[in-house]
């Protein structure tokens, strides 16, 4: 289910989804946007965004990587 508003004129239109999870999801979701001090609309934006990154560099052929504190480089296999 989707549906479209505008919050204030000249603003972009908003789309709203209606999305359902199992509840292990549910209970993973809450508690990473609690630890991140953040939305659940907020963590599933961000997690779309990434999901961008992953799929530009899978089409660059490229990988994504997590550098450390030590400067380890760790490869995301994602």
């Amino acid at each position: 289910m989707t549906t479209a508003e505008v919050d204030r004129p000249g603003q972009e239109e908003k789309i709203q989804y209606t999305i359902r999870f199992a509840p292990g999801a549910v209970e993973e979701i809450e508690e990473m946007a609690r630890e991140e001090g953040i939305t659940k609309a907020e963590l599933i934006r961000r997690a779309l965004n990434f999901y961008q990154v992953k799929l530009r560099a899978v089409r660059e052929r490229g990988r994504i990587y997590i550098i450390n504190e030590k400067g380890e480089k760790i490869w995301v296999m994602v």
